[in-house]
């Protein structure tokens, strides 16, 4: 079972990422003046409804990429940026915004960044597991 994970821990991640990504992001648009309203000023409704729009195409990236048969390591890289680029938005919007944030929202903003960064580490330790080792 362990084995069949590891062969497939990169296809699993993304789709895992893909499917929650759809999710949260369509729970966003849907909602986005709510959801503002809990996270605190430095939200507003039109930002959530950017973000969840971005959720979606990030999900259908996901999807689209885990379900080839050979998954592009182009693709992971750059799902593997935008992660980075996730993570350390989320953290300039931690210190920037911290007084204008809600307890709910900076406790939002930290779990989500926390496991963006260890779906990230996932990804390449999966990309890493593909590659062949190089002989020194």
């Amino acid at each position: 079972m362990l084995d069949l994970i590891k062969r497939n821990l990169l296809k699993i991640v993304m789709l895992a990422d893909g499917g929650f990504s759809l999710l949260a992001g369509a729970v966003l648009a849907a909602f986005p003046a709510p959801i503002a309203g809990l996270l605190g000023p430095a939200f507003a409704s039109q930002a959530v409804l950017g973000i969840g729009v971005f959720l979606i195409a990030w999900g259908i990236f996901h999807l689209a990429a885990g379900r080839t048969e050979s998954l592009p390591p182009a693709a992971v890289r750059f799902a593997i940026i935008g992660d980075v680029l996730w993570v350390v938005a989320s953290a300039t919007l931690l210190i920037a915004e911290w007084n204008r944030l809600s307890g709910l929202g900076v406790a939002s903003i930290a779990v989500v960044a926390v496991a963006v960064a260890d779906i990230m580490l996932l990804k390449m330790i999966g990309l890493r597991g593909r590659q062949p080792l190089v002989a020194a």
